[in-house]
């Protein structure tokens, strides 16, 4: 089984025409390369999604290898075995170059059980740039914890 996949860019020819967003998407890059976790919240299908997605192709575009970047959506059901905190920091932590800048991106993250003791053991590393989606709903009173 084959987990976290990435349905733009791991061998699937599916394209999506992103529509540009650049006060969201400069918004985001302010706190590019910080130690804070940068959290997008909103309602559902309010586009928290699409602006992270946004956020990969810049730092496609801006000289970011693909293999620093790993971007899980927990809205896939392939990645349903990451809901697990154990599960999910492990995956990361054998993909993280030691070396190296490295963004994690973390699409609908309340789906994970315990998600912010992953973020936050992840955020001692400081070649992380962490960036995570949640519906306000579910994320808010997790943030307030």
């Amino acid at each position: 089984m084959k987990i976290a996949k990435n349905l733009l860019y791991e061998g699937n020819n599916m394209q999506l025409n992103l529509i540009n967003r650049p006060q969201y998407l400069n918004q985001l890059l302010q706190f590019q390369n910080t130690e804070f976790i940068k959290v997008l919240t909103g309602v559902r299908r309010s586009g928290k999604s699409y602006i992270l997605m946004l956020y990969r192709e810049y730092l496609l575009k801006h000289n970011i290898n693909e293999h620093q970047i790993i971007y899980i959506s927990f809205e896939d059901f392939d990645n349903i075995d990451l809901y697990e905190p154990k599960k999910l920091y492990s995956y990361l932590k054998e993909r993280i170059i030691s070396d190296q800048r490295m963004y994690i991106l973390l699409d609908e993250i309340q789906y994970v059980s315990d998600w912010q003791k992953v973020v936050n053991s992840l955020r001692l590393n400081p070649l992380l740039d962490i960036t995570i989606t949640g519906s306000n709903s579910k994320l808010s009173n997790l943030l307030c914890k």
